[in-house]
């Protein structure tokens, strides 16, 4: 199975995604904020997807403002988006150095130490977050990152856990049923499984991770006739993604009848 992008994970990303952690849009624009004109236009920039140049106005401004923690806050997402992840550790934590408590600052840094493979500190930022931040944006999506740690270390019944407490905060979270989904498959909870798989399908029909995972759960209930339709659909509409390739192979009949199609490993 695979997962997509990070993907996610401080909330839902406005940019994109990588495979790991969750994080949001940049950050607003706030009364204290507003007339820092390079961290604002810098903003922009990252909204734009202009990344470098984000980067080059708000390191102007993180020398013009050292005292404001939202300029290297900015900095370390820009930084993140690029996957340059260990300066933006050092944005981040340089923005803690000046307000401990801006917990989205360590939300996004704990992405970025789960990105180089720091579990251990990363786990600790984000418990950090659960514990202290009042209920909100951040407080889910720290959990929905610790269940992103977990799974990496095998842990699936703790992400299983941590990804239903933030659908129970966040009914609405697709990328939490997604998550839950895919440790359930490795718990072998398939039919589990796949109520979280077409739960994401009713938002995202042509997601084609949902669609492959949904149809391999199918396959191991005995509801092949059903799981074509589900390959046939990833093969039509993601036809050059990982998961578009295996299904049009299976489709194809590459193998036997009796075949189970290539499982995708999780990054």
């Amino acid at each position: 199975m695979t997962r997509n992008g990070l993907a996610p994970l401080l909330l839902v990303s406005a940019l994109a995604s990588t495979s790991c952690g969750v994080y949001s849009a940049p950050p607003k624009e706030n009364l204290s904020t507003a007339d820092l004109v390079d961290y604002r236009n810098g903003l922009r920039l990252i909204r734009e997807g202009r990344i470098d140049e984000a980067i080059s106005l708000l390191q102007r401004a993180r020398v013009s403002y050292p005292a404001e923690p939202a300029v290297p806050n900015a900095l370390g997402l820009a930084l993140l988006y690029r996957k340059d992840f260990e300066p933006a550790i050092r944005a981040f934590t340089d923005a803690l150095k000046i307000k401990k408590d801006f917990h989205e600052a360590r939300v996004y840094r704990g992405v970025a130490l789960m990105e180089v493979g720091r579990l251990d500190t990363a786990e600790e930022d984000f418990r950090a977050v659960i514990d202290e931040a009042p209920a909100g944006a951040e407080r889910v999506s720290a959990r929905l990152n610790l269940g992103l740690v977990s799974a990496k270390r095998k842990l699936f019944t703790d992400a299983e856990r941590d990804f239903s407490l933030v659908i129970a905060d966040d009914p609405q979270s697709t990328r939490a049923f997604r998550e839950r989904a895919l440790v359930r498959m490795e718990r072998e909870s398939f039919r589990d499984a796949l109520d979280d798989l077409l739960r994401v399908l009713k938002d995202e029909p042509k997601d084609p991770v949902a669609n492959y995972n949904a149809a391999l759960c199918l396959l191991a209930i005995g509801r092949r006739d059903l799981a074509v339709r589900y390959m046939q659909r990833v093969a039509s509409v993601a036809p050059e993604s990982t998961e578009g390739r295996k299904a049009r192979r299976f489709v194809e009949g590459e193998g036997a009848a009796s075949a189970t199609p290539e499982r995708l490993e999780s990054p």
